[in-house]
């Protein structure tokens, strides 16, 4: 059965005990494929069976099992979320640290303020009691419905601790971590509000309105979201691009970096495409309209990447993995600490020697390693570094599908490149025409060729047809077209069958003559490729075609090798000039004359020599090789849909030379990762540490906590600075 999918908007949801909360919430729900969390912009995708679950019922499940108030996100929503739910946090907490300070006020102050004896004592109790109820208005109600069901959450610790603080009489100590764990959940969430305002500035770009104009030639402000294909849109000089689509009349400089990264102003004039979310420059355009703006470019690459938002990467799934083992286990150290201790006192000297003042001692030091079992700063670290590098790479004209691919890209060992159209500009022309033996008329060689070329998708092909064209000749028709994958296409015009293809084809069909064969075998060891076109008498003679290589590709490769990356060419064309090609550009190594089907198995071999290989194309050709890959990357994908689609990473500029870019960004995304991690374990192993010698109280435990998970934010968020080259 098909599935649909929503997107629920939940208030509060910033952090992964949320997701384990929901999770469990819905957990016998029917109905439900899949679960995808957003934390950045507190959103939750659903993959469900229709009929089986109403996104309405959903969040409706979800706010009365969680407490979080969740709506489904869409156009029809009337208003945004009420005062009261965007500001609790910071109200509660101001409310819980008044009543603290009033407490410490009169504790410490009593005298001098005219309070003495159980009358200040009695005043101080009240305020921190009021500290302690304010601050827990909403951890409590959460801590109940978590031990209901059987989970050890954030809430559930911090509710034990200043439960436990209390049975010991510390009141001051339960209110003080009452109101550090209200202040450090109102940082975290004001944290995670401006890496959403970072975020949404990357990818809110397309402008709200467009001008259109009418039949009449009159201007009327519209939405951009009423424009439909074919309508005329004027874009004054300075404004930003509303909608995809084609130049009518005007030239000017159009700044597309918000989607390629590219940093120099393209200049655009009539016939070629623009896109939403471009600064037009100092000229006045009109565009016609490719479609409305959901359709256009960008709104698919923020589609993909709030998408890719959700899904998890490898380390993320580690880390939720390890902080699930990591809970309960110092949760039972935080009991060896509170029981152990007193009981060996105990056995030594019997009821005699029993000492309260020991016990309160150590259940103290209990509650200590209780709340240091909180994972949430090592669990926050992954997921907002994961979220801040996919942005910053969106921002420099690269869409990753997901955590998985800007992880793995890291890793990688090698790097394997389709040759036409990724090494090189992919645009070959006619070079050289001959004639087989017997055979002199170039000019009808050429038509034959331009005739199979003109049906055919493949870039030589083309070529071969527009160089006819461009001569003026007369291309016939070829019927009873068909290509044949690695060879060639054949074809008939005039009556007779004709092949267009490779060398490899005239041999195994035992149609090429000694001496051809032998001429075709020079034309191979020249720079380009050489087209043979046979018919079922014999060869007619071949095209020499040159391709020139993109003009940052040497550079792209050295750098590459400079960040300790093998290289590799797999093409489909003939030795002598993939050689050539490779020894042009630098190459590490070249493979030729590779089928479709040889250059997985490559793909497959070069993984087992050096380790994790991607594959670089043009995101349609070389399909099964990129599907083979450790990672599939894509060039051209702003004229590209399928390209956006299917591959994994898409270079949005068709430059190669976002790809050393890309290459550091997921090593410092990585780095930045293990760096949070070290941070957070290192700070828990501390403050456990001082636990345990009873160096350290709640209140320091909470307070190392709240700047643990303050700085691994602070600390992903620099990835959203990382310059763009």
């Amino acid at each position: 059965m098909s599935q649909a999918r929503c997107t629920l908007e939940i208030q509060g949801l910033d952090c992964p005990n949320e997701v384990a909360t929901i999770r469990a919430a819905l957990q016998d729900q029917a109905g439900i494929a899949n679960l995808g969390f957003d934390l950045i912009h507190g959103m939750m995708t659903v993959d469900y069976t229709p009929g089986a679950v109403d996104p309405g019922a959903l969040a409706r499940r979800i706010t009365e099992r969680t407490g979080m108030p969740a709506t489904v996100a869409g156009p029809s929503e009337a208003s945004g979320p009420s005062w009261w739910s965007v500001h609790e946090r910071w109200v509660l907490t101001f409310g819980s640290g008044l009543a603290l300070a009033a407490g410490m006020a009169v504790s410490w102050l009593g005298p001098a303020l005219g309070f003495r004896g159980p009358m200040a004592a009695r005043l101080g109790w009240i305020g921190y009691a009021l500290a302690v109820l304010i601050g827990g208005v909403g951890l409590f109600p959460r801590a109940v419905r978590n031990l209901r069901q059987l989970r050890l959450d954030i809430d559930v610790l911090m509710g034990l601790a200043i439960l436990g603080a209390m049975g010991l009489g510390q009141w001051d100590e339960a209110a003080t971590v009452a109101f550090l764990y209200g202040l450090s959940e109102a940082l975290e969430g004001l944290s995670l509000e401006r890496a959403r305002r970072s975020i949404r500035a990357l990818l809110d770009l397309a402008p709200a309105t467009a001008e259109r104009i009418g039949p009449d030639g009159r201007v009327q402000v519209v939405p951009a979201s009423q424009v439909r294909a074919g309508d005329r849109i004027l874009v004054r000089a300075g404004d930003t691009i509303p909608v995809d689509g084609e130049i009518v009349t005007g030239r000017s400089s159009v700044d597309q970096k918000t989607i390629t990264g590219e940093s120099v102003p393209a200049v655009r004039g009539p016939g070629d495409a623009v896109y939403a979310g471009t600064v037009n420059g100092e000229g006045t355009l009109e565009v016609r309209a490719s479609g409305p703006v959901s359709d256009a470019v960008i709104s698919r690459v923020v589609a993909q990447v709030r998408a890719n938002q959700a899904g998890r990467a490898p380390i993320e799934r580690r880390i939720s993995r390890f902080a699930a083992v990591y809970t309960p286990m110092v949760v039972g150290l935080s009991l060896v600490v509170m029981l152990v201790p007193p009981l060996v006192a105990l056995i030594g000297g019997g009821l005699q020697a029993w000492d309260w003042d020991l016990v309160r001692d150590w259940f103290s030091r209990g509650l200590v390693v209780l709340v240091i079992a909180c994972p949430c700063a090592l669990v926050i670290a992954t997921p907002v570094a994961v979220v801040s590098g996919l942005a910053a790479a969106a921002r420099a004209g690269i869409l990753i599908r997901g955590g998985e691919y800007l992880e793995e890209i890291g890793r990688l060992r090698a790097l394997a490149f389709d040759k036409t159209g990724t090494l090189t500009q992919g645009q070959p022309d006619v070079v050289e025409i001959v004639c087989a033996p017997g055979q002199d008329d170039a000019e009808h060689v050429l038509r034959i060729a331009a005739a199979l070329g003109d049906r055919g998708g493949h870039v030589l092909g083309k070529a071969i047809a527009r160089h006819a064209r461009g001569r003026s000749l007369d291309v016939p028709v070829a019927h009873n077209y068909r290509a044949v994958p690695g060879l060639g296409a054949q074809g008939r015009v005039d009556a007779v069958e004709y092949h267009l293809g490779s060398h490899r084809y005239i041999d195994e069909e035992g149609l090429c003559q000694p001496e051809f064969h032998d001429q075709l075998g020079r034309a191979e060891d020249s720079v380009g490729t050489a087209v043979a076109l046979t018919a079922r008498t014999g060869p007619m003679g071949w095209i020499r075609l040159a391709d020139r290589p993109r003009p940052e590709a040497a550079r792209v490769l050295a750098e590459l090798h400079r960040l300790g990356l093998e290289t590799i060419m797999l093409t489909g064309d003939n030795p002598g000039t993939a050689a050539a090609m490779a020894r042009e550009l630098g190459v590490g190594e070249q493979r030729a004359g590779l089928l479709p089907a040889d250059k997985v198995t490559a793909i497959a071999e070069l993984d087992a020599r050096h380790g994790p290989t991607g594959m670089v194309g043009d995101g349609v050709n070389d399909a099964p090789a990129l599907a083979a890959a450790k990672v599939s990357i894509a060039l051209g994908g702003i004229s590209s849909g399928a390209a956006l689609e299917t591959a994994d990473i898409v270079l949005l500029a068709d430059d190669l030379g976002r790809l050393p870019w890309l290459i550091r960004h997921s090593r410092m995304t990585l780095a930045r990762i293990r760096q949070n991690i070290t941070l957070a374990l290192g700070t828990k192993a501390l403050v456990l540490l001082l636990a345990v010698f009873g160096l350290a109280n709640l209140w320091m435990a909470i307070a190392a906590d709240v700047g643990t998970s303050l700085l691994v934010i602070a600390n992903a968020l620099r990835l959203l600075r990382h310059p763009v080259e």
